[in-house]
């Protein structure tokens, strides 16, 4: 080997060792993208597990909207319980390092609450509807009505054709909420409640209250149950000879209560929220996309679940980084979103309002009711 090629040799091996040291200097100095983690507790075994898997296909495809933000979601399974919930929520936080989470379920929801906000832990909710989750300025916000916007809208369309009414609930803190809101907006109208009955989640004969109810002799009967318990009251109201008119929230629109009840869910009445018939573009491409995706029509839970995690993700991308008292701050400036639930507005409590229609059950159908 002459002079010259071992020369033109220790160049190429020098602008290989400086470029090296470059490029090692440069990986070393590059700041990564940190992923948002986002913890995602829900129902997804028991009663309401149906609810829960729709909530999660809701989050999944606006994960997937949003994809140009890096995401890491993490499940766990409240089982609808709140003990459960805020042992979830605590793994989450303490080993899993999430700053940021989406709930499901007023009790679930409510006792993660007080510790969200002293964590400084982004709490966004779904089917959250009890009065006492609201609170002013913190980090605690929710993508469901409070229970008497729903029950408003109900009651309107209730009491003028229906004045003696029996209220039959769960007796938790989603069916409190609902039960005091009910009955407040039936007094105001001037409708009569003439029998009051509650009843647990683990139930399975409702048969004596269902009669204590009867015996007062109400046009109709309001039944806030999920729909699996609502599936056993029916059909057992209808072995009963119970032809009173029944009517509810929107957690009565699920295949799990056709499944249990049949026929008898013929003809009952229940508020909701989504409207698949929409021709708001955005809410329209959302209907479509669930649709092809899973071959079915999507739920209000499902909605709730896209817009919950879309939220989060709009207020992330407003603060560029992951900062809990940034995007508390973006949350509560939200005006005029086009979510799936309607165009959202979030005030200073982290609540939000939309719209709610009447709906009925015709031949196993799930249908917006018509006179």
């Amino acid at each position: 080997m002459n002079k010259i090629t071992k020369i033109i040799i220790g160049i190429i091996l020098l602008v290989i060792v400086v470029w090296g040291g470059v490029k090692l200097l440069g990986t070393k100095n590059e700041k990564a993208i940190e992923p948002i983690k986002i913890g995602v507790i829900l129902p997804l075994t028991g009663n309401v597990a149906k609810y829960g898997e729709e909530m999660k296909r809701g989050v999944e495809l606006a994960v997937e909207k949003n994809k140009g933000i890096p995401i890491e979601v993490f499940y766990e399974d409240s089982k609808f319980d709140t003990k459960e919930g805020v042992s979830v929520y605590q793994k989450l936080k303490n080993a899993n390092g999430v700053q940021i989470m989406i709930t499901a379920g007023s009790p679930v929801a409510l006792a993660i609450s007080p510790l969200a906000n002293s964590d400084k832990v982004l709490q966004m909710s779904i089917a959250a509807s009890t009065p006492k989750y609201t609170s002013e300025n913190d980090f605690t916000f929710r993508v469901t009505t409070r229970s008497e916007v729903e029950n408003q809208e109900l009651a309107k369309f209730v009491v003028p054709r229906y004045k003696n009414i029996g209220l039959l609930y769960a007796n938790n803190e989603w069916g409190i909420s609902h039960y005091g809101a009910i009955k407040s907006e039936i007094e105001k109208l001037k409708g009569n409640i003439v029998a009051e009955e509650t009843f647990l989640m683990e139930d399975i004969d409702f048969r004596t209250k269902l009669l204590k109810i009867k015996s007062k002799n109400p046009e109709a009967v309001f039944l806030l149950a999920v729909a699996k318990n609502a599936g056993v009251i029916l059909k057992q109201a209808k072995e009963l000879g119970i032809k009173t008119q029944f009517f509810g929230t929107q957690s009565l629109q699920s295949q799990d209560l056709i499944s249990i009840a049949g026929e008898a869910t013929d003809g009952i009445l229940y508020s909701y929220s989504l409207n698949l018939q929409s021709e708001d573009p955005t809410i329209k491409a959302f209907v479509e996309k669930y649709k092809a995706q899973y071959n079915e029509e999507p739920t209000s839970y499902v909605a709730e679940g896209y817009d919950s995690l879309s939220l989060i993700a709009k207020a992330f991308n407003e603060c560029k980084e992951i900062n809990t008292n940034c995007m508390k701050t973006k949350l509560s400036e939200v005006r005029d979103y086009p979510g799936i639930l309607g165009i959202l507005t979030l005030d200073k409590n982290g609540d939000v309002y939309y719209p709610y229609f009447i709906k009925t059950i015709k031949n196993g159908q799930f249908v917006k009711y018509e006179e």
